[in-house]
């Protein structure tokens, strides 16, 4: 992909469309975009097998959202971070498929109640900065606030589409809190590990 990218931002800078100088940014900026797209097109691919299409697109979404503020386990390479997402997921959809099959009223109560735990452990535990991205204290209280209103307004939203029998696109939301509670606890795991190092 870097490749591509390169091979890309090469050819504007030679038809004087981007400064030299500029390049480096370009490719950067590009490398995060074409990344984007494969993710996003492996969730739909992935969305399509399971017919589970929009709930999966949904679960993505809110799962991204969630995980800009609160950070959380990053792969070393690019590769690993793409079989890692492909892995999540084919377990999300599974579970997903799984739980629609047990469409029940207690099955929908513990499901949005193990959503209200995990929204509090998000809370405590973000933001979860990295070496690439390191986050200055006053970023951190920011992003702590921010992580913590996007997850119960996301926690709402799942209960309100319960109470309205909309019960596919609230488990797509509760679910990406709970791999957004995975994520970040993975990444604190990660920090404790390196520190120990």
């Amino acid at each position: 992909m870097e490749k591509i990218g390169s091979k890309f931002i090469e050819f504007f800078v030679l038809n004087d469309i981007i400064k030299n100088e500029d390049k480096e940014i370009y490719k950067y900026a590009l490398n995060i975009i074409l990344s984007s797209l494969i993710h996003i097109a492996t969730v739909m691919i992935l969305g399509l097998c399971f017919n589970l299409l929009i709930e999966s697109l949904v679960f993505y979404f809110a799962y991204i959202v969630i995980r800009k503020f609160a950070g959380g386990y990053h792969a070393n390479t690019q590769l690993r971070c793409f079989l890692a997402s492909v892995i999540s997921t084919l377990l999300i959809l599974g579970l997903m498929k799984w739980v629609l099959l047990f469409d029940n009223i207690i099955i929908d109560f513990l499901i949005e109640v193990l959503g209200l735990v995990c929204t509090i452990i998000i809370g405590f535990l973000s933001p979860s900065d990295t070496d690439a991205k390191p986050l200055c204290d006053k970023e951190k209280r920011l992003y702590k606030k921010v992580t913590i209103l996007i997850s119960f307004a996301l926690l709402i939203l799942s209960a309100v589409l319960f109470m309205f029998g909309i019960n596919n696109m609230s488990y797509s939301i509760v679910l990406a809190i709970y791999m957004s509670v995975f994520v970040v606890v993975l990444g604190k795991i990660k920090e404790k590990f390196l520190l120990l190092l």
